[in-house]
């Protein structure tokens, strides 16, 4: 397997894949070098930084040659792309490939309608394989809770009082939260959905008029600062990815949600301080019981701009991919699965798994947050009012307003027919 960036061959036996710097990147690779060992296929990657991968996707989609014959698309930005046009339906490239019975669907996600201009299981394009089935779960310390005679909690509030009882700063942080400005609208997600809020009036029904600036969307946004501000460590809105899992692996941290993928690396004795004794749960429920996670899931697609043969080929690794026995693999190598059918298998007797049963929990309420082409853009105008709420420099409230203002112009700008928001 190589990895490399620059233009590579044309040859079928050759695939070219873009795939991001990740926690599950290691899983990927081990399944690359097995398919290479059964099948002789060359695998070139060219890995990523998560910041650069749509300019790196939009770039090669709209070549008259594509560099890459799978592209991997985070599901921030796969609605730009699937509506783009640029990529091959895989029902052309075989019309008996199907997604088999146990692949997790994420919202339709795999799918996209052309009439709809949306995720459209029932009549839409199957565009998309899933690659990682990552959603968040709430990471917690198990050896701190038995300490300190601590449940799993429940509800919001349950957390508060556990990252409180846990919270001794600065050796140690009752909850870590992911409050930078380019993961922020990602982590926020499950707050704003179990609290009753949606981000749009009906996105299923194709009405995107902003709604987050709600009574419910302001109590989820002060819950969200809340925890970060009195047991969090200091500036939580400089914390990405990155940083949340270092502090838990050294164990600065005694809790987080974040993504699943984290798992492998915070129970690895080479990786972390704490190993065995990370604990993965439900994300505590809303004032009403609603529970959610974000979909932080990966596509991979097969551009059009690239041989039919690479297509093929490229068809042909996933279709590989997604079998039940080489996910057991993918999991036994540290990646997360993309099918809920896992259980009954050795997974089942190794404590290193645990995690399968959280992970399948929260799979179930995971919401895709941006589902439509201008996703990217609002996801950057709305993160950029969190952030300067979790920082202080605007209230919770000043925060939604603004950003709902900003993100109904950008929907008119972009020829969305939507109702103004009102004002908290």
């Amino acid at each position: 397997m190589g990895v490399s960036s620059p233009a590579l061959s044309q040859q079928a036996d050759t695939l070219r894949i873009l795939i991001n710097q990740s926690p599950w990147l290691n899983a990927f690779i081990a399944m690359v070098d097995r398919y290479e060992d059964e099948t002789g296929v060359r695998m070139e990657l060219d890995v990523t930084p998560f910041a650069g991968m749509l300019e790196k996707t939009r770039n090669s989609l709209r070549a008259d040659s594509g560099q890459y014959d799978i592209v991997n698309l985070n599901s921030a930005g796969m609605a730009e792309i699937y509506a783009g046009g640029f990529l091959t339906p895989l029902t052309e490239i075989d019309p008996e490939f199907a997604l088999p019975e146990g692949v997790l669907g994420f919202g339709g996600s795999a799918y996209w309608g052309e009439d709809t201009d949306s995720f459209d299981p029932e009549g839409g394009d199957l565009l998309g394989v899933p690659t990682n089935g990552n959603v968040q779960v709430l990471y917690y310390r198990k050896d701190l809770y038995e300490e300190l005679g601590l449940e799993v909690p429940d509800t919001w509030e349950e957390l508060m009082a556990n990252s409180l009882a846990l919270h001794n700063p600065p050796e140690r942080y009752g909850f870590v939260p992911r409050a930078a400005r380019d993961s922020i609208l990602y982590n926020f997600t499950p707050y704003l959905f179990s609290h009753g809020a949606t981000f749009f009036a009906d996105a299923a029904g194709g009405d995107y008029s902003i709604a987050f600036n709600s009574e419910e969307g302001l109590a989820a946004l002060e819950t969200y600062i809340a925890l970060g501000a009195e047991a969090g460590p200091p500036n939580p809105g400089s914390i990405a990815q990155a940083e949340l899992i270092q502090m838990m692996a050294t164990g600065r941290g005694a809790q987080a949600i974040a993504v699943v993928a984290a798992v492998a690396d915070l129970n690895n004795p080479d990786s972390s301080a704490v190993a065995g004794q990370i604990g993965t749960a439900l994300i505590p429920a809303g004032p009403d019981g609603l529970r959610s996670s974000a979909a932080g899931h990966w596509m991979a697609a097969i551009p059009r701009n690239v041989p039919e043969a690479n297509q093929q080929a490229a068809l042909d690794f996933l279709a590989w991919f997604i079998e039940r026995e080489m996910q057991i693999y993918y999991v036994q190598s540290g990646g997360v699965p993309i099918r809920d059918d896992l259980t009954g298998s050795e997974l089942d007797e190794d404590p290193a798994f645990e995690f399968i049963e959280a992970f399948s929990a929260n799979a179930k309420n995971a919401q895709m947050n941006m589902p439509l082409v201008e996703g990217t853009l609002l996801k950057d105008i709305i993160s950029l009012h969190l952030n300067l709420a979790v920082i202080g420099d605007v209230s919770p409230r000043e925060a939604l307003n603004a950003a709902a203002a900003e993100a109904h112009q950008a929907l008119v700008d972009a020829g969305y027919d939507v109702t103004p928001p009102g004002e908290l």
